[in-house]
């Protein structure tokens, strides 16, 4: 079987010799796991750096390559990637790809520690996602994050931790599987979503906080056709925003309402009033992404709606809901 590597830096690249910081390209990297691993992987290199530096352009141009490389043949793919916006580039790589039953599995893995840490946990966790990226037991699954031996889907995870090695959870859902002596182990069923053709990049994130200025967000939220406001609780917004967030409605704006806890909320009577719809549990940034794609592979705003019910997380608080 053959994986496909993309490497695109971070800090499972970066290496201090004692004198300088230098990167080690993909090449390098896979080189450290011995030969059977190099004999059984293709490596290509379409980014170097720190991942916060990634722009929207940069994720989907990575995912591109991710595409390109199944569409080539690939068995599996392996994104080498930083970790401080590694769940959203593989959430941008999940819109472009979808999730089907038939596609080849899409592993997305970093390091917290860099290269030249006394014990360094890039090696494991990306001998561990080759390993994920060419089992058969993969396909059809979500595109994948995987540390600390730990399967995450892109939609669910988070980074929660900048100074451990356990940086990601996917609270308040279980991660979807684990690696075991290089085995991946699934605990439920994949959800199929849907697969964006295009990505429309004018939508703007607008974040809540107390006394908030109403004008401001008029004037973020004019002349767009999309935008996310992050609020409180449940899709919660400060009265002052009722009347800027009915007006960019009223425009043709879809407004979409995201949390930092998690809600489902997709719809109620009183967003149908306002004038927005809710990320349906995904975050902030991932609406906004999520946004994007609703808009750039569908032909109006009542469709974008649609396909962003698609991509709803769905998680059944049983007799601990509030409802």
């Amino acid at each position: 079987m053959t994986v496909h590597v993309i490497a695109t830096g971070g800090t499972i690249s970066s290496h201090f010799d004692g004198d300088q910081w230098t990167n080690i390209d993909g090449a390098g990297l896979v080189a450290e796991l011995g030969a059977e691993a190099v004999d059984r992987v293709v490596v290509r290199d379409v980014a170097s750096g720190p991942s916060s530096n990634l722009t929207v352009h940069d994720m989907l141009a990575i995912a591109e390559a991710a595409r390109d490389a199944l569409t080539a043949g690939a068995d599996g793919v392996v994104v080498v990637h930083g970790t401080d916006t590694m769940e959203l580039t593989a959430f941008v790589c999940q819109l472009m790809l979808g999730v089907s039953a038939s596609r080849r599995p899409v592993v997305f893995t970093g390091s917290m520690r860099v290269h030249s840490h006394p014990a360094p946990d890039g090696t494991a966790n990306l001998r561990d996602a080759i390993a994920v990226a060419a089992s058969d037991r993969a396909v059809g699954r979500e595109v994948m994050l995987c540390l600390e031996g730990a399967l995450h889907a892109a939609d669910r995870v988070a980074k929660c931790h900048a100074a451990s090695v356990d940086a990601f959870q996917s609270a308040p859902f279980d991660p979807i599987g684990s690696v075991i002596d290089g085995v991946p182990v699934f605990h439920d069923a994949p959800v199929e979503r849907p697969a964006a053709i295009g990505f429309v990049h004018d939508v703007p994130l607008v974040t809540c906080y107390p006394g908030i200025d109403a004008a401001s967000v008029e004037a973020v939220l004019a002349d767009v056709v999309g935008a996310v406001v992050e609020g409180f609780g449940d899709l919660n917004v400060p009265q002052q925003l009722w009347g800027p967030i009915h007006h960019a409605w009223n425009r043709g704006t879809l407004v979409v309402l995201a949390s930092r806890p998690f809600t489902p909320t997709t719809t109620t009577e009183g967003l149908s009033m306002l004038g927005a719809v809710g990320a349906g549990g995904l975050t902030a940034q991932k609406a906004r992404l999520a946004v994007m794609a609703a808009l750039g592979s569908t032909p109006d705003r009542d469709a974008a709606v649609e396909f962003l019910r698609h991509l709803a997380l769905v998680l059944d608080a049983g007799d601990r809901s509030t409802s």
